[in-house]
């Protein structure tokens, strides 16, 4: 049998996505819990030659953190590996195939289900957006929740009504034969449904620059919350002129030995944030700089900025680079079929309606502009009662 091992904090989101995935394919593993235990954390640096968690092994080789766990998975490596057989019927034509299971998907499967349909849920994870979130607060009927705690409530509401997931699959593509649709993964995949709904979400933006592929976990971050602590005492450049980014600031401000916050053009976040930010001689700003290159060999060791204004350029000696500039929206599988407005979000009506029969859409892939969970939510139920809607008007 296989040694799993995963090195761990108590309050970090990534974390509780792996061991999400890793029980999701009800797998076993040793947890190594480094949030107090300076030694053990040492010991992960050491073998893994990283300062990000989670950190995952199997029999001993070295992983990495919770997004390479993802990309074997979704490339079927990992289940080769292990020895593991596909979890959903793929011979099944499915009366709804829910992609995505943040707040909109996990709302939009438990409401398919309500009204007696076969339904798969398929996601790379589960909780989306929602399981990196520290804190939520006034989600109807509570006041103050972290995000993975919501998430493992939604999750149990899932499985309350035993529907099927796929989770830790990729979907790279979507096609129709007649009037099935068909969802296309990055294994070999093909899962057929009636209909669709895609609640495919956001993700992180990233900077696309020299250096930030190679030495992401190695100093690059994309969660200040999970990983800030493992930079105690170090420099970092925190790049962002949101509240993401003034908070992350004012975070390491307390941890790290020099924080420069970088911002392409003014900071934008809120007033109070901007005011903290500026009060603290701790944090250096540097506006109307765009980050060009990070460097490093095997971690990160410099980064440089371009002045937007004057044309020069200026070289940071840091140990990480924090991104905290925002989120895009997740729909390039589906865009042969579907509409998206300038902004990559899929566009669609109060009940979901894309333009394509049968398929629809929910929560922040969508060009809704209120990203709010309760929002999501909300229209992930709509987009399962206008496929429901939809399956009955067939002849």
């Amino acid at each position: 049998m296989n040694k799993i091992e995963i090195y761990s904090k108590d309050w970090c989101p990534f974390c509780s996505k792996a061991k999400s995935l890793l029980q999701s394919k009800q797998l076993d593993y040793a947890e190594i819990d480094i949030t107090t235990d300076l030694a053990r954390e040492q010991e992960m640096i050491e073998r893994s030659g990283r300062r990000t968690v989670p950190q995952i092994l199997i029999d001993g080789e070295s992983i990495g953190g919770y997004d390479d766990l993802a990309n074997i998975n979704a490339t079927g490596e990992l289940d080769q590996r292990l020895g593991l057989a596909p979890a959903a019927d793929l011979d099944k034509v499915y009366d709804v195939v829910v992609v995505g299971a943040g707040p909109a998907g996990l709302s939009a499967a438990i409401y398919a289900r309500r009204k007696n349909l076969s339904t798969l849920l398929i996601s790379a994870d589960i909780g989306g957006q929602l399981g990196t979130t520290y804190e939520v607060a006034n989600y109807p009927g509570i006041r103050m929740i972290t995000g993975p705690d919501l998430v493992a409530q939604f999750n149990e509401h899932v499985d309350e009504y035993q529907i099927e997931k796929l989770i830790g699959e990729k979907v790279i593509d979507l096609s129709l034969e007649g009037r099935i649709k068909i969802v296309h993964t990055a294994s070999g995949r093909e899962i057929r449904g009636k209909t669709v709904i895609v609640a495919s979400g956001a993700q992180k933006r990233k900077l696309n620059i020299p250096g930030e592929k190679a030495l992401a976990g190695r100093g690059v971050v994309y969660c200040s919350t999970c990983d800030g602590p493992l930079f105690r005492d170090m420099s970092v450049a925190i790049v962002g002129a949101g509240n993401s980014g003034l908070e992350a600031a004012i975070e390491m401000a307390g941890v790290a030995s020099r924080v420069y916050l970088v911002a392409a053009g003014d900071l934008v976040g809120d007033a109070i944030l901007q005011d903290k930010v500026n009060a603290d001689a701790r944090i250096e700003v540097l506006t109307h700089h765009r980050p060009a290159a990070i460097h490093g060999d095997d971690r990160v060791s410099g980064l440089t900025l371009e002045n937007s204004d004057s044309g020069g350029s200026r070289q940071l000696e840091v140990d990480g680079v924090f991104i905290e500039i925002g989120l895009s929206p997740n729909p390039d599988f589906a865009l042969e079929l579907l509409e998206a407005n300038h902004r990559g979000e899929i566009e669609v009506d109060g009940k979901g309606h894309t333009g394509t029969l049968g398929i629809f859409a929910a929560g922040d892939v969508t060009d809704d502009q209120s990203k709010q969970i309760v929002i999501a939510a909300g229209s992930g139920a709509s987009a399962a009662l206008g496929a429901f809607e939809y399956l009955v008007s067939q002849v």
